[in-house]
């Protein structure tokens, strides 16, 4: 077929349409890609931000309860978990758990979910709602305390714990609060109580609370000081507690919980009666002077519950935690002993065979996002590298190895997970941790969503990151 003249320029006219719109379009996109790959990735977002993205890291990710979970042994030592049964039957008490301080990870357990009076441990919740009141201004660790008769020792029932505190003394809030922790002052739990809320009752509310804030279902008190059988608790809920509180108040432990004897009262106590004697008592916790590194926490005892025993030893740098509670024995001297053997056991097994290992953070670059109203965001840990290792683990042979994406599409949420570290000995990985999302980011407008396509292709043709 004989094309005429004027097909022919129309043809080429249209040819030459068609190759500047081509030619246009790849400037364009060439010259967007440049500039989309010029752009600069963002900075930090900075510790406010990055605390926000964890919290809904949390909130998205499943949590066990009150942040403790059982110890995953299989990339580490998969034999750890028999030798831990077989401890948890040689414990005499009816229920045990042994916890990482610093990571939650629980190491051995036993009917930890049975429900016992916690006597005088119960004294830990109040000492925890007393720093919560000094937190909030509410009184002062030199506060002097008007006793009411209630906490007098010459009131209390025949066998209690007490720090022998009278008519007419002069005490501070802070030496209650050493009474009811090295020689579990009942009395001193009563006047505590009575200074903060204005009653017992009010202050066992307060207490109460103060564990349901902390996601504590079954810990309820009827009083501050432990002696009535329906205060409630169990071993996994008090040892979730002890972590929390060794780790919102750590200076309780030098302060009160580590000392072993406790006199009172002192001269000044007692300004009418200024030659008066001091009554000394050792801390009910006798393997402050048995077990090395124990430095807590409380002991407790009434009939209903057996002898109980919240414990913490820290050594090079770790720290465990153990709960033992309906422990039996026949008396003091039968009931410490075997306190003090549980205890014993359980912390050197936890010495023996685990430590917590810190571990460093590869640096993370920043990574790209398309189709979005930022340019990038910065991937960061949901979770701090600190791990619970078998004993004798060397940090330094376990190598960082980051499994990122190249690039990413908007929308984004702050705390996505969208990688993650993994720490590998060898071909071996033996832990991972996530890694999020440290802003969010949201669409961009349909116009550059449609640039960032053709510049993505772009990229991806050439192997341009």
């Amino acid at each position: 077929m004989k094309i005429s003249a004027f097909q022919r320029r129309t043809l080429r006219a249209a040819f030459f349409i068609i190759g500047a719109a081509c030619a246009a379009f790849i400037l364009s996109a060439s010259a967007w890609t440049a500039y989309r790959c010029a752009s600069p990735l963002p900075a930090p977002a900075g510790t406010a931000a990055e605390d926000l993205a964890r919290a809904v890291y949390h909130e998205l990710s499943p949590q066990s309860p009150f942040g403790l979970a059982r110890w995953d042994g299989r990339g580490w030592n998969a034999e750890i978990e028999p030798k831990a049964e077989a401890i948890a039957q040689r414990v005499s008490a009816s229920a045990a758990i042994l916890i990482d301080a610093e990571t939650g990870d629980i190491l051995m357990e036993k009917d930890a979910d049975m429900i016992i009076p916690p006597a005088s441990m119960t004294k830990l919740a109040a000492l925890y709602t007393a720093f919560r009141a000094i937190e909030a201004g509410e009184t002062t660790f030199d506060a002097v305390v008007e006793l009411p008769p209630e906490s007098w020792a010459a009131n209390i029932p025949p066998g209690s714990s007490l720090m022998f505190l009278g008519k007419g003394q002069t005490v501070t809030v802070r030496e209650l609060m050493e009474g009811m922790a090295v020689v579990s002052g009942n009395d001193a739990a009563i006047a505590l109580a009575v200074h903060i809320s204005g009653s017992v009752q009010a202050f066992t509310e307060r207490m109460n609370r103060e564990m349901e804030q902390l996601g504590l279902i079954q810990t309820r008190f009827e009083e501050p000081s432990g002696l009535s059988e329906f205060n409630r608790t169990t071993a996994r809920e008090f040892a979730a507690f002890a972590r929390i509180y060794i780790r919102e108040y750590p200076e309780a432990l030098q302060a009160f919980h580590s000392k072993k004897s406790f006199a009172y009262p002192l001269p000044h106590n007692e300004p009418d009666n200024p030659n008066s004697s001091p009554v000394f008592q050792r801390s009910t916790n006798r393997l402050l002077d048995a077990l090395e590194g124990c430095d807590g926490l409380k002991t407790g005892f009434i009939y209903e519950s057996g002898y109980n025993l919240a414990l913490t030893v820290r050594r090079d740098g770790t720290r465990f935690i153990s709960v033992t509670m309906n422990g039996a024995g026949r008396g003091s001297a039968e009931g410490n002993f075997h306190r003090i053997q549980d205890g014993t056991e359980m912390m050197e097994w936890a010495f023996a065979h685990f430590a917590t290992l810190r571990l460093e953070e590869p640096e993370i670059q920043a990574i790209r996002v398309w189709k979005g109203s930022k340019t990038g965001i910065r991937l960061i840990p949901g979770q701090s590298a600190v791990f619970t290792a078998p004993a004798g683990t060397e940090a330094k042979r376990l190598v960082p190895r980051l499994r990122i994406p190249v690039s990413l599409e908007a929308p984004i949420e702050a705390g996505t997970p969208l990688g993650r570290i993994e720490y590998c000995e060898g071909e071996r990985v033996v832990r991972s941790i996530e890694l999020i999302a440290d802003r969010s980011v949201e669409k961009a407008n349909i116009a550059a969503r449609a640039a960032d396509s053709v510049a993505m292709l772009v990229c991806r043709m050439f192997k341009i990151r």
